[in-house]
């Protein structure tokens, strides 16, 4: 089924509902994805979008904390998502938006990563999104390809339904638990005291321009002309090195038929020359090995890679070589200024919308009853390493433990990355008793050492 075809037609059809979502964005937000999905050619989104991921969430860890089962059950369900962090980061920045929907089955929690292109709003109140459509899944039935579709809506009250549908390549709905993934999803649920609908919602930061924010717009929104321009430098590239073919002219004498053969091979190096050329240079080849352009397409590659990152908002270092990054950690900030820009918000809007999932998923655990109810928290842990000099960092770690503003602790999970802070400090601890259990022994033996050199006397008094 085409999403941009049929779609809100067949949510009415389905839930009853009035999409608020147009035709037209619909139509633009699969073009989005479609550019993001495509793997034809040197896809630049796709290029900023990967890039840009891998810093925002490489080396950086989010926990569920709490002493509670509640917790440690949640985090484990974090942990798997967040092991995809890098993916649907790079889909949120490559087609504008995804969604990230908990759902509970066989007593399992798993998380749904789905573009942004795949939902239909029905209703919001600003930017809070009330009801929603989702194109959540497909499955393969024989040689039909099946539709699930959820449908979202929360009343003021609290209220929040669930209704699951399934429906073939035209629309059409079919039996939703004739299908054995789906088998064990309820068609409606009803959820009280809710206050957003369970799912986390993370918009690539890009500002879309317009005064309505209902969607977000691909890292590369409003480059599509000096995209252009960058695709056409790279064909005439390769269209230059493809030409560029040496080629030896040789009398076309050689190439006369004797004893049922050639001579020469009348295709690839060798080529007879056109009649006369030879003879009025009197030579009996010629080689023709035009230089490639290389310095001028190349210099205006580097010049139009250049433009896009400027106007995509980054530093160097995406498309072109990075700046040099000195040796202080200012001087790697100052280089590394926008792009790091462009990744603290997206951090931000992850730690948003990651706050909504933890959300979604301790409601869907009471619904289930799959852990006790019970306290949590999100402790996010980011990675600074992209504007930072770890010696300067190191250093200035081992000056605020001298004047006790941290614990050695702390200095040891720098230098040993990984570790929680408990297990730190009981490692720290360890190493401070082993040091002085050696202190102790090597002061024992150097004082029988001096002991032995200088015997002491012993005068008897009489």
């Amino acid at each position: 089924m085409n999403l941009t075809d049929s779609i809100r037609s067949v949510i009415k059809r389905l839930f009853g509902v009035d999409p608020v979502t147009t035709q037209v964005e619909s139509t633009v937000l699969e073009e989005q994805t479609r550019r993001y999905r495509d793997l034809h050619g040197v896809n630049l989104t796709a290029i900023f979008a990967g890039k840009l991921a891998a810093l925002t969430v490489t080396d950086s860890t989010v926990q569920v904390i709490g002493d509670s089962a509640r917790a440690e059950s949640l985090n484990e369900a974090f942990q798997t998502v967040w092991g995809k962090a890098r993916k649907w980061t790079s889909v949120a920045m490559g087609t504008g938006g995804v969604l990230l929907i908990p759902y509970v089955t066989g007593g399992q929690m798993f998380t749904d990563i789905v573009p942004q292109s795949s939902m239909i709003i029905n209703k919001v109140n600003g930017d809070e999104l009330l009801a929603v459509t989702i194109l959540a899944d497909s499955t393969v039935k024989g040689d039909e390809r099946y539709f699930r579709m959820t449908d979202y809506a929360l009343e003021d009250n609290g209220l929040l339904t669930i209704r699951q549908r399934a429906v073939n390549a035209t629309g059409s709905p079919v039996v939703l638990q004739s299908f054995p993934v789906w088998a064990d999803l309820a068609e409606e649920m009803t959820i009280t005291g809710v206050e957003h609908l369970p799912m986390a919602y993370i918009k690539c930061p890009v500002d879309n321009r317009r005064n309505e924010e209902l969607y977000g717009v691909p890292i590369t929104y409003g480059c599509d002309d000096l995209i252009k321009e960058v695709e056409e430098c790279l064909e005439d590239i390769r269209r230059e090195f493809k030409l560029k073919k040496p080629m030896v002219g040789v009398d076309p004498l050689v190439f006369d038929v004797e004893n049922g053969r050639r001579h020469l091979p009348l295709t690839g190096l060798f080529m007879p020359s056109q009649s006369g050329m030879l003879e009025s240079s009197g030579k009996f080849w010629e080689v023709y090995d035009p230089a490639i352009r290389d310095s001028s397409y190349y210099n205006r590659l580097t010049h139009l890679y250049e433009l896009l990152e400027k106007q995509v908002g980054t530093s160097r270092g995406i498309l072109t070589e990075p700046q040099s990054r000195g040796a202080t950690a200012t001087e790697i900030k100052a280089g590394m200024y926008d792009t790091y820009a462009v990744v603290q918000l997206m951090r931000t809007a992850v730690e948003q919308g990651l706050d909504r999932l933890a959300e979604a998923m301790n409601v869907l655990s009471n619904v289930y009853g799959l852990s006790p109810i019970g306290a949590y928290g999100l402790a996010f842990d980011w990675s600074y390493a992209m504007i930072e000099s770890s010696q300067e960092s190191f250093q200035q770690l081992i000056s605020a433990a001298a004047v006790d503003a941290v614990e050695a602790a702390e200095v040891r999970q720098y230098v040993i990355p990984g570790e929680t802070l408990e297990e730190s400090r009981e490692r720290v601890e360890e190493i401070r008793k082993n040091k002085v259990d050696l202190s102790d022994e090597l002061m024992k033996q150097a004082l029988a050492a001096e002991a032995s050199r200088n015997p002491v006397t012993v005068y008897d008094e009489e």
